[in-house]
């Protein structure tokens, strides 16, 4: 789960990273300015939670190998 709504989903890969959208509603039906600020506020919320799960994947991608700096692997190592 991304964020507290459930609404968006951030799929990361060998490409990058990226935000998806779990369902076509977004948002719940508003018949008031206050209730379509308050919906559009909490996807705008959930929306900045994706982008800083985005730059921590990103950030882990360029990092470098998680196994960067063991020892390589030799023919005569009874573990290979």
């Amino acid at each position: 789960m991304t964020g507290i709504l459930n609404k968006f989903h951030v799929e990361h890969g060998v490409q990058g990273a990226r935000v998806l959208a779990r369902s076509f509603q977004l948002s719940a039906p508003c018949k008031t300015e206050t209730e379509i600020d308050f919906n559009i506020q909490m996807l705008k919320d959930d929306l900045e939670h994706c982008a800083r799960e985005m730059k921590r994947l990103v950030k882990i991608n360029s990092a470098g190998s998680l196994f960067q700096g063991w020892p390589p692997a030799t023919d005569d190592d009874p573990g290979t």
